[in-house]
């Protein structure tokens, strides 16, 4: 009786498949330093404002001292002195636009390129793009200024916004991005 020995196993079959993967996501940035406060972010503001008014002060108070001297009016009711008043006006427009091209300047190109205007340096906080902890750039800058103008024209609570907001971030700062953190 011969002995016959029995086949060996067969190959164990595949198991299940793994289950699909989570994908690759982004962790949430985390800022190099704590969010700025926002009395930081309204005496950096401040500053700011006091330096374009500065600027401006010379040509508007020559500009309203010709308007003064040359805005009587003689009899007829005629001004006495036009070119003083039109010089008195060009000096007024040419103050404000001052005022505006250094905010412009502060503001947008010098705070997106280096992350700080004059007045964030002073107070020691500045702007960077959340995803990456870098300054915005010129142009995200400018246009960071520009959505604070409008936005602050038609609705005081973006400036109040970092108030209760968890990453104290204005709207303006949520649309292109950024956060102000301590420098």
């Amino acid at each position: 009786m011969s002995h016959q020995q029995e086949p060996p196993y067969g190959e164990q079959p595949y198991g299940q498949p793994a289950p699909p993967g989570t994908g690759y996501t982004t962790p949430d940035y985390v800022p190099p330093s704590p969010y700025a406060g926002w009395w930081s972010r309204v005496g950096a503001y401040l500053i700011d404002g006091l330096i374009g008014a500065v600027i401006a002060l010379i040509p508007a108070v020559v500009g309203g001292v010709l308007l003064a001297a040359g805005g009587g009016t003689d009899a007829e009711g005629d001004v006495e002195n036009g070119g003083l008043v039109a010089l008195g006006i060009v000096l007024l427009v040419l103050a404000w636009l001052l005022a505006l091209l250094f905010q412009l300047w502060n503001q947008g190109i010098r705070q997106g390129s280096r992350g700080q205007s004059i007045g964030k340096g002073v107070l020691g906080i500045r702007v960077i793009e959340m995803a990456t902890g870098q300054p915005l750039g010129a142009g995200r800058g400018v246009l960071r200024w520009i959505l604070l103008v409008v936005l602050y024209g038609l609705c005081f609570l973006d400036v109040l916004w970092p108030l209760w907001d968890k990453k104290k971030q204005t709207w303006h700062d949520m649309i292109v991005g950024s956060v102000v953190v301590r420098a």
